[in-house]
């Protein structure tokens, strides 16, 4: 997965970037990084936890040999996934690691089928390049029942979301025994 990126500067080195699969040792420069940025305000944080929890989840791009930045794609539902946590060292950022990452993320959608990648930004011109388009949070239903409802931005959220159709959703998608209905519906009664 190595890459030669150049950079938007045309006075900036270009830089010779590989991306795999995130590793246990990748941990703590993930989760400096991406808490590094939600301290400024960019990003939502990150537990040890979750990084740990959903590691599989998780590219790393490096350059040199040595950390650059991540970024995971966190599957929804049957026909949604979620480009999350993309984050870049500050001395490699407009060298286009962040859009190759989205790039991998996005092919990684694709080949598991996935019909539909959205995103919750703070920079949704990022994710516009790359063919997302600005929607409601509403239109995102099952991000919203799965995560939102515990973060702590639940009712001041001033994230963006963006969707990317990446083909026709064919047929329903997973419903009927398996799915939950929403709280308050259907739910039995204890007697």
């Amino acid at each position: 997965m190595d890459t030669t990126l150049t950079s938007a500067d045309p006075t900036a080195p270009t830089v010779e970037v590989t991306l795999r699969h995130a590793r246990v040792d990748d941990v703590a420069d993930m989760l400096e990084l991406v808490n590094g940025l939600a301290a400024d305000g960019v990003m939502l944080p990150r537990s040890p936890a979750s990084v740990v929890e959903n590691l599989r989840d998780f590219v790393v791009a490096t350059v040199d040999g040595k950390f650059a930045g991540c970024g995971a794609l966190a599957i929804i539902w049957t026909d949604l996934a979620e480009v999350r946590s993309i984050a870049v060292l500050p001395e490699l950022r407009k060298h286009g690691v962040g859009k190759r990452i989205a790039e991998k993320l996005l092919e990684v959608a694709e080949d598991l089928g996935i019909a539909r990648v959205m995103a919750f930004t703070y920079v949704p011109g990022f994710f516009e390049r790359l063919g997302f388009r600005i929607v409601e949070h509403a239109h995102l239903p099952h991000k919203v029942f799965n995560d939102c409802l515990n973060c702590p931005k639940f009712h001041k959220c001033d994230e963006i979301a963006v969707l990317k159709e990446l083909r026709p959703i064919e047929g329903q998608p997973l419903s009927g025994p398996l799915s939950l209905p929403m709280p308050g519906r259907g739910m039995p009664r204890r007697a």
